[in-house]
C-alpha cells in the first residue's frame, strides 16, 4: 500500500517537474564527462565496450548508474540504485543519487528501452548539459532523441556520434 502511494507521489512530482522543464541554451564546449543510465545490469559491459569503440571517450570519463531491484542482502554501491532510494514526492534518499544528479555531466545517455518512472526521474533531475535517449520513453526529457524500433544500443551510439560531430561536441 505504501509502495503504491509512494509511486503515485513520485509520478505526480515527475509530471509537475517535466511540464516546468525548459530546455537550456547549449554551449559549444566539447564533451569531457559522460553519464550512462541503465535499467539492466547485464548491459553494462556491452554498452561500455560499444561506447569506447564508437565514441572517443575513455572509461575514466564515463560514470554508470544502474537501476536494480531492491534487495536487503546486496551491499550498497555507487553504481546502483533502486526504487527504495526514492522518498515521497520524488525526494532522493541516497547520497549516491544526490551526487549523480548534482554533477554537471556534459552528456547523459539514457539506455532504458521502456518507460521507467525511476530512470526518467533521474534523467529529469540530472544537471547534464545534453541528454540523449531512445524515442517513446518520454521525449520531453531529452535534447537528442533517437527513434530506433529495436532499441539497439549500438545504433544509438552511432547516431550520437553523427549528431555530436555535427554539433562539434566531439
Amino acid at each position: 500500500m505504501i509502495s503504491k502511494l509512494k509511486q503515485k507521489s513520485i509520478k505526480k512530482a515527475y509530471e509537475k517537474l517535466v511540464s516546468k522543464t525548459v530546455l537550456t541554451k547549449q554551449n559549444n564546449a566539447k564533451i569531457n564527462s559522460v553519464a550512462i543510465l541503465l535499467d539492466k545490469e547485464t548491459l553494462k559491459n556491452i554498452v561500455l565496450s560499444n561506447i569506447k569503440n564508437t565514441l572517443p571517450f575513455k572509461e575514466a570519463q564515463i560514470t554508470v548508474l544502474i537501476l536494480r531491484e531492491f534487495n536487503k542482502k546486496q551491499e550498497e554501491s555507487p553504481e546502483f540504485f533502486s526504487d527504495n532510494d526514492f522518498g515521497f514526492k520524488a525526494s532522493l534518499k541516497s547520497d549516491n543519487l544526490k551526487d549523480f544528479v548534482k554533477n554537471d555531466y556534459d552528456l547523459l545517455i539514457n539506455y532504458t528501452k521502456e518507460p521507467n518512472l525511476y530512470t526518467n526521474m533521474i534523467t529529469l533531475l540530472s544537471q547534464a548539459k545534453l541528454k540523449a535517449g531512445f524515442a517513446n520513453i518520454d521525449d520531453r526529457l531529452f535534447d537528442l532523441v533517437v527513434s530506433e524500433p529495436t532499441f539497439n544500443e549500438a545504433i544509438l551510439n552511432q547516431e550520437l556520434k553523427k549528431y555530436l560531430t555535427i554539433l562539434n561536441k566531439i
